[in-house]
This record gives C-alpha cells, structure tokens and sequence, in this order.
C-alpha cells in the first residue's frame, strides 16, 4: 500500500546537511545496505526521500577518499549499487500489467517512508550519539556540505545529463509527455497520471528508461573496480540520471550551474 506522506523537491540552493543527518547517512555508507532489511527497506520506500537521496551521494562523494581505479575516492559508488537496484526493480514492476482496482501511479509512490527521516523522528537514545567508527559528526558535516566535489561531479557530467532533466523539476511548467520530451521524474510523473497528463504508455516508457539507466549504473560501477573497464560518459552521469529520476533534478542542475540558485 502506498504511503502519502508528502515528499519535497529540492530546490536550487546548497544542501546544509546537519550534524545528525551525516551521522545516520554515513553510517549508512558504512555497509547498512548490506543488511536484507535495510534493503528491503529501500526497495519499499523507492530509496530516501529527496532530500537524503541527495545527501547519500553528498555524503559518499565528499567523505570517501580512498578508492580503487583512475579516481581514487570521492566516488558515487555506495549509492550507485543502491539505485541500480531501485530502477531496475521498479522497471520491471512499471512494465507489469497493473491489476484491477490498482491506481496507475500507485508503484510510483513508496510504501514505506524514507529511514533517515524516520531514524530523525525516532526518540533518541541516552547517551551520547556516536558516529561510525567514533568519527566526528560535526568535522564531517563542516567537511561535506561546502559541496566541492559534487558540485565537480555534476558539472564535468553536465553534457550527458541535462537534456534529460525533467522540465517540470527545472521550471519550466507541468509534467506531460507532450511538453517534455526528455521525460519527467518520477514525482511528476506521478503527478501526470493522477491528473490524466500521463497513461499507461508513458509508464511503459518509464520503464524502458530506467531499465536503461540500470545498465548503465552496471558499467559505472563496475568501471570504479580494480579491474572494471572504462566508463564512457553517457554511464559517468547515469547515477544523476538515476537519482534525478528518484528525487528530483533541481539539486544537481544548481551545481552544475544550470539554473539560477533559489533564496
């Protein structure tokens, strides 16, 4: 059963994750999604919610230094398994007949709510919030939000990903096949088929593109192993592709510096 709790876009401006938001998301990076009930967390909840589907990739790309291949660290590499995951299994469920009584956009909305949001909701535990390893929460915080890396990973990628950024995340009006050629995200998708813009043809292409984007993020991650072969740049970008069909595209193109930054 899909949830309704609201999810928000983000918009065009730095990220600022907090203290507690890093600790719960590095943690993550540090093999939670290892563990079966986290990952089927994930694939109920369609991932986190934008806001820390976004902050996952900050926390991993600013954090992880050390690496294996031609980059070394500061590589998407954590959140690029997840979401390959996620989009090659909703993929498979958009192309599925939809049963009777089922609302169209019904597998387009999770149905659980993002962990960080309810790990942040829960009451906190006595004593003191410990990070990963005993690693200091707030140096993190301070070392991860100035962006610089993101902001280098969505520039130099720019190229292979801005013609398909959903044009109702980047401003330019409501979602429809009709008005935007390079497909909406997955919010607005949702969006579409509840107010009619959007049928089952358009889910049907949805699917096609995120079997797509999957194999893809099969070749980035493997090209970031010590033996993967290279990545060309449709694959390099394929984990904004994948995260901005998930959570939105305002975050990226801002880094990228596609649009304008929002007070």
């Amino acid at each position: 059963m899909a949830i309704r709790t609201a999810q928000v876009l983000l918009p065009a401006a730095p990220l600022r994750l907090t203290t507690e938001e890093v600790r719960l998301l590095w943690s993550f990076v540090h093999g939670a999604i290892q563990i079966p009930s986290m990952r089927a967390w994930m694939r109920e909840s369609l991932g986190f919610c934008p806001r820390h589907t976004w902050g996952y990739a900050v926390v991993e790309i600013e954090l992880w230094e050390a690496g294996v291949g031609d980059r070394a660290g500061h590589v998407p590499f954590d959140v690029s398994v997840l979401y390959e995951d996620l989009a090659r299994g909703l993929g498979r469920r958009l192309a599925q007949p939809r049963g009777w009584g089922r609302r169209p956009d019904a597998v387009l909305v999770p149905a659980r709510r993002c962990l960080i949001c309810t790990q942040l909701d829960s009451p906190p535990k006595e004593g003191f919030a410990i990070g990963y390893a005993n690693s200091n929460s707030a140096a993190l915080a301070a070392e991860a939000n100035p962006l610089r890396h993101s902001r280098r990973w969505c520039s130099l990628t720019a190229d292979a990903w801005a013609e398909l950024a959903c044009s109702a995340c980047l401003g330019d009006g409501p979602s429809s096949p009709a008005h935007d050629a390079a497909a909406p995200c997955r919010l607005h998708l949702a969006e579409a088929v509840r107010a009619g813009r959007a049928g089952d043809g358009d889910l049907a292409a949805a699917a096609l593109r995120l079997t797509g984007v999957a194999d893809r993020l099969a070749v980035f991650v493997e090209s970031v192993t010590m033996f993967g072969p290279s990545a060309g740049p449709a694959d390099e970008a394929s984990w904004i592709e994948a995260l901005g069909f998930f959570a939105g595209w305002r975050f990226p193109a801002f880094l990228a510096g596609l649009v304008a930054p929002e007070n």
